[in-house]
């Protein structure tokens, strides 16, 4: 499988696995490895879980923090990365991934629910449609940042008219579809995928 992901160095992913080991570096950041990691695109016009996956038995990557919590039993991530050649400290080489700063759409709502502030609720959802939008390092797990670009809008408007209490009511109604979305298409996963990820020509 790393014979594949040779093949693919330089590309933008996403990792989806589950965390194995997260210790303190000398460099002030963290080195983070997970396990049983599938191996998506980075593609913003789709849901990431929609395509077709590489797995590797585990992959390194180095950040300043742990981020995308999968959440359930099982201490999962979901995590953007290049893939790119690294050397060991004996000298020998292999390929692992690079992080890469994302936005993660699956989170977003939760997000700005949490913002007590009217005024920063109103700038976070700006800036999230902003880099929606310019597909500025965003992706959607289980919903494409599309449909999320168009939730945002739809925010923004109720903001307009009717201010916090418009907008909360809102933000809670569309986390809750959310969340109904995401758990009926867990329930779907089944290694089955419905594009063709790394092989496609799109």
């Amino acid at each position: 499988m790393r014979d594949e992901l040779g093949e693919l160095l330089g590309k933008s992913v996403v990792l989806e696995g589950r965390l194995n080991r997260c210790e303190p570096n000398a460099i002030g950041s963290l080195n983070i490895c997970l396990t049983a990691v599938n191996v998506y695109p980075w593609r913003t016009d789709v849901a990431i879980s929609s395509l077709s996956p590489l797995r590797v038995d585990h992959g390194w990557l180095q950040n300043s923090r742990l981020e995308h919590s999968v959440g359930g039993i099982v201490e999962m991530y979901w995590m953007t990365a290049e893939i790119t050649n690294y050397q060991r400290k004996n000298g020998s080489r292999d390929i692992g991934f690079r992080h890469r700063p994302s936005l993660c759409v699956d989170h977003l709502l939760d997000r700005i629910l949490n913002i007590d502030e009217y005024d920063q609720q109103v700038q976070n959802l700006q800036a999230a449609l902003r880099r929606i939008q310019t597909h500025e390092g965003v992706f959607g797990f289980h919903a494409s940042p599309m449909r999320f670009q168009k939730i945002l809008q739809l925010a923004l408007e109720q903001a307009k008219l009717g201010g916090q209490p418009h907008l909360q009511d809102f933000l809670t109604a569309e986390a809750i579809k959310i969340k109904q979305f995401t758990k009926g298409r867990n329930s779907k996963r089944s290694g089955k995928s419905s594009a063709l990820g790394f092989n496609s020509n799109t």
